[in-house]
């Protein structure tokens, strides 16, 4: 026999035994997928959190991986680039679970884009109703991350008219509101209660319609505009500490950010939601005299303005009854300072909030305040001293005063 027959048998024989080998590997390995059986039951998480990123140590298969027949959706090698990606598209949303009788458990998976849907192994634990218990070849993401609110929260229009239920690509079932089918209208302004960037580093904004507060939805931050009302088309609110004597700021609002609607005018309410988010720290609204204007508060009119009366916190808010109508404060500003430093109130607060004042020192701090003209006595009309003290609540403080004409008078606080 030739050396180059030998050669060729030789060669012929190893490539044989090779073929038989694989031959017996393959039959084994499909013998023990015959074995393997799942059962599988759906998620009971919420839907909008139910979302993963592959770590590529897994494929994803048509079925669990070890059963007959799973055949190959996307490698390892093709999970790989989308574990370095930050695109949410390539967030994964997890929507049924399988357990084989081998204990193992796998997730039928679905790319946000759609591109990549099948079975992926998910580790050894139950996760059909806690995601977090997700392993394998997937771990749980949070597809939003919340962040600070813009300083500017109210008075924002749509530029489409474009709200969804969701940021695209970061819940499966994020979908574009119907806005057909409410009562938003073009010149309706939106109010901003929620930040949050997905996963792409993109910014969105959660609003709600200021006249229709049950239509809101998710926009990207460049959908919006700021209103654009001018003094001339809204009004214009003047913030002050001492009742118009000083504007600290102003800021116009429009009519629906006021509370107007076709039906309804505009008007000034002190719990209205677009001026409480105007108020700095350390300072509300005087529940007293919450505005002073010459416009009817109930039915503002265009290019007109009011001023925002702000007192402090720890200050009590002194109100004076005259059910006789004798008395007249000249200058409440000036009087709920000199009530709060002359007896002290300013040391009030929610841990120590009330303070019994005496008859004589209440006799004597309105006298003073008659005397320096803060307060006066119409023609005709006596004040005498007083019998009862009053308590003093923190931020609050009322005194009722009873005047009368041409003869002694008693007061009661």
């Amino acid at each position: 026999m030739s050396k180059t027959l030998k050669k060729s048998l030789y060669l012929g024989l190893s490539a044989l035994s090779f073929s038989i080998i694989s031959a017996n590997v393959l039959a084994r390995a499909d013998n023990k997928n015959t074995n393997v059986s799942a059962t599988y039951s759906g998620m009971y998480t919420d839907r909008g959190n139910s979302n993963v990123l592959v770590n590529a140590n897994n494929a994803i298969y048509t079925k669990p991986g070890t059963l007959k027949g799973a055949k190959l959706v996307a490698s390892r090698d093709d999970l790989s680039d989308l574990t370095i990606s930050n695109s949410d598209k390539n967030t994964f949303f997890v929507y049924q679970m399988a357990k084989t009788n081998r204990g193992s458990y796998y997730a039928k998976v679905v790319t946000m884009d759609k591109r990549y849907r099948g079975w992926i192994y998910a580790g050894k634990q139950d996760f059909s109703m806690n995601i977090n218990n997700i392993g394998g070849g997937v771990k749980s993401v949070n597809t939003l991350t919340n962040t600070t609110l813009p300083e500017v929260k109210t008075g924002y229009k749509l530029k489409n008219s474009r709200l969804w239920t969701a940021p695209y690509h970061t819940n499966i079932d994020a979908k574009m509101v119907n806005l057909s089918n409410t009562n938003y209208s073009n010149n309706d302004t939106f109010t901003i209660d929620q930040a949050a960037y997905n996963r792409s580093g993109w910014l969105y904004y959660h609003v709600y319609d200021a006249n229709n507060p049950s239509i809101q939805g998710w926009v990207y931050y460049t959908a919006l505009n700021a209103d654009s009302v001018s003094a001339a088309t809204g009004y214009t609110l003047n913030f002050s500490t001492d009742y118009g004597n000083t504007i600290r700021f102003s800021k116009v609002l429009s009519f629906q950010q006021l509370g107007a609607s076709d039906n309804t005018p505009a008007n000034l309410n002190m719990y209205n939601s677009n001026i409480t988010n105007l108020v700095p720290a350390g300072y509300h609204i005087d529940a007293a005299r919450p505005f002073t204007t010459n416009d009817d508060s109930k039915n503002l009119t265009k290019g007109g303005q009011a001023t925002v009366n702000l007192v402090p916190n720890n200050i009590i808010n002194l109100n004076i009854y005259d059910n006789n109508s004798g008395l007249i404060v000249n200058d409440n500003a000036r009087l709920n300072n000199d009530f709060n430093d002359y007896f002290n109130l300013n040391t009030l607060n929610n841990d120590n909030s009330y303070r019994y004042l005496s008859s004589d020192n209440l006799y004597n701090f309105i006298n003073a305040e008659i005397n320096k003209n803060v307060i006066s006595l119409k023609y005709g009309y006596n004040f005498n001293k007083v019998n009862d003290g009053v308590s003093v609540a923190y931020n609050y403080g009322n005194i009722n005063v009873y005047t009368t004409t041409n003869k002694s008078v008693t007061n009661n606080y």
